[in-house]
């Protein structure tokens, strides 16, 4: 897994040319992620000393894993491959329900963290990144 702190904030400009024109054209770019994986299911936390983030990533690797924490968001990205047998030898598929491929989850950070501070651990499909409040 890596990780990095970027100390710029993640913002969205949107130019006063386009700003208004289309009201449903500007909130499907803000709904729709900003890219073309999936985003695992994730929930958030607050205890009184920290911000915990559980993101379900079963059948990820650790190495395929990627945090990164800019000053007001969190964002976990990597990829989830598809088993072998996906690409030789199936004859008939009945069910699909299982997500492959990228997937980027992004947690807006409500409180000030220590960004040198930051511990996570990948266990039972479970990744769980502890941010610890200051302030």
């Amino acid at each position: 897994m890596r990780y990095r702190y970027i100390s710029y904030k993640y913002s969205r400009k949107v130019s006063p040319d386009t700003a208004l024109q289309n009201i449903w054209e500007t909130f499907g770019t803000w709904a729709m992620p900003i890219t073309s994986g999936w985003r695992p299911p994730t929930d958030v936390f607050e205890t009184p000393d920290q911000l915990i983030v559980l993101i379900e990533v079963a059948g990820v690797s650790e190495e395929d894993i990627s945090v990164t924490l800019f000053s007001d968001l969190l964002v976990v990205e990597g990829v989830r491959e598809q088993p072998q047998f996906f690409r030789s030898g199936m004859s008939a598929c009945h069910q699909l329900g299982i997500k492959y491929g990228d997937f980027r989850s992004e947690v807006y950070i409500p409180v000030n963290v220590d960004h040198d501070n930051v511990t996570a651990e990948y266990k039972n499909g479970l990744l769980k990144i502890l941010l610890r409040k200051i302030g």
